[in-house]
């Protein structure tokens, strides 16, 4: 009798691809790896696109609070001027100013301006209507440039001169509105001075007094 031999073993069962000849597998990713970074054409886009945006939207900002600035100005800035009348005085509301003198002065309380500059001291005459509450009004003179300087900075704190005009009063028997009134102002030496600006907080919105300075 003869002796039987083994089958011999099978070849391991391979799977096949439903996508056709040539198709690899991928392998599943190990949990917690993270996926593959996009090109970097890609990433220098979306930056591009990123920054592209924020300019757009700080431009849009920016028109945004320069359209309210503007409204602002409009209605709460220097932009309504009231001129004298043939008389030299100029009226708001209660109050009526008029521009008595100007004199450039070169020494006050024993000070000196400081070089390139000058004290240049305004006379005003002031009146008052009905009684109102304590008030002052601030005084600037304007150049041809449209610089303005504020009287009572950097001058010496002495009579007769005050940083600002007295515009009202609460109790016109006791404590009237005096009606001479001086201020003094620090301007430079080769400004071209044009007219004095009279302001104040209980003035109607937008509206000033200006008064022209002689020539």
């Amino acid at each position: 009798m003869s002796e039987q031999q083994p089958p011999e073993p099978s070849p391991p069962a391979t799977s096949t691809d439903t996508a056709g000849e040539g198709s690899t597998a991928t392998a599943p990713r190990p949990r917690g790896a993270r996926a593959p970074a996009p090109p970097r054409e890609h990433r220098r886009g979306t930056t591009v696109a990123a920054a592209v945006a924020l300019v757009v939207s700080l431009a849009g900002w920016g028109w945004f609070a320069s359209e309210q600035g503007r409204e602002a100005w409009w209605a709460f800035g220097q932009n309504v001027a009231v001129e004298p009348d043939g008389t030299g005085w100029a009226s708001i509301d209660t109050l009526s100013v008029r521009l008595e003198a100007v004199e450039t002065v070169p020494v006050v309380d024993e000070e000196q301006p400081p070089a390139g500059f000058q004290f240049l001291a305004l006379d005003f005459s002031v009146e008052t209507g009905t009684p109102t509450d304590l008030s002052s009004c601030e005084v600037q003179v304007r150049d041809e440039g449209g610089r303005l300087f504020l009287a009572g900075e950097e001058v010496p704190r002495t009579d007769p001169y005050e940083s600002s005009l007295t515009c009202g009063t609460s109790d016109p028997e006791e404590e009237p509105v005096p009606t001479a009134q001086s201020v003094l102002v620090l301007v430079p030496v080769d400004a071209e001075l044009v007219s004095v600006r009279v302001d104040g907080r209980e003035f109607p919105p937008a509206r000033f007094i200006e008064l022209p300075l002689p020539s």
